[in-house]
């Protein structure tokens, strides 16, 4: 499916510059993909590209669009440095409001069958935590999320499925911060923590971080991915 660029109006003024791809057919289920601190690079078209490809339709926003450094940043050291200088820049707080824009935008397209889910990779894990408490979508995801152990504050108020995605050895989500997300979902029938063996590191979903890419830990996320937004 062909990627493009949509701008979404944000409610306190601008628009949201967004990556987007748009299945064939009839009204379609919405997934909004919060990218990491990289920004909108290449892998997240191929997360835009393969959620159309099964029939949805995929909207990831910029979150860093207000920012003095904005746009794609690299993987290399000072890219880096760059990034995580300008994820200090961004509150949170902002950059949800502009994913609650988005998921409102797509509610009211025609195109939308009205279902939304929200997906993150590294720093947007906890917007599919924090939306599924507060925006009532249909399915949270987040692969390799970091910092989620500032956001189950919002368990009590989730009332969506969730699936959450680790590496064994993920330096930005240690072991202790795992068990501590999988302890607030046991009281949920609907929410399942997935952790891949044998030294999966931070980043294996997207080829872009290099040789942390681990494509059989990748796969199997997208299967089990799948499998849940059939059932919303």
């Amino acid at each position: 499916m062909a990627v493009t660029e949509i701008n979404i109006t944000a409610s306190g003024g601008g628009n949201i510059p967004c990556m987007a791809a748009f299945p064939s057919g009839g009204p379609a289920t919405a997934v909004v993909a919060v990218p990491s601190i990289f920004g909108v690079n290449d892998d997240m078209a191929m997360v835009a590209e393969r959620l159309a490809g099964e029939g949805y339709i995929a909207i990831i926003p910029d979150p860093f669009w207000r920012d003095e450094d904005p746009g794609i940043i690299g993987h290399d050291e000072e890219g880096r440095a760059r990034a995580f200088a300008r994820m200090g820049r961004t509150p949170f707080e902002q950059a949800f409001g502009d994913v609650t824009d988005v998921i409102n935008d797509l509610r009211a397209r025609d195109d939308c069958n009205g279902k939304v889910a929200v997906m993150g990779f590294c720093y947007g894990g906890p917007f599919a935590l924090v939306a599924a408490a507060k925006c009532g979508i249909q399915a949270g995801f987040s692969y390799h999320g970091s910092f989620m152990d500032k956001y189950l504050d919002a368990m009590p108020d989730v009332s969506c499925p969730l699936s959450f995605h680790w590496g064994d050895n993920d330096r930005a989500a240690p072991m202790p911060v795992i068990d501590e997300v999988k302890q607030t979902f046991t009281a949920r029938d609907d929410a399942e923590v997935f952790l891949y063996p044998g030294g999966v590191e931070h980043g294996y979903m997207l080829p872009g971080h290099g040789e942390a890419y681990n494509q059989a830990a990748a796969e199997l996320s997208w299967e089990r991915t799948f499998s849940l937004l059939k059932e919303v």
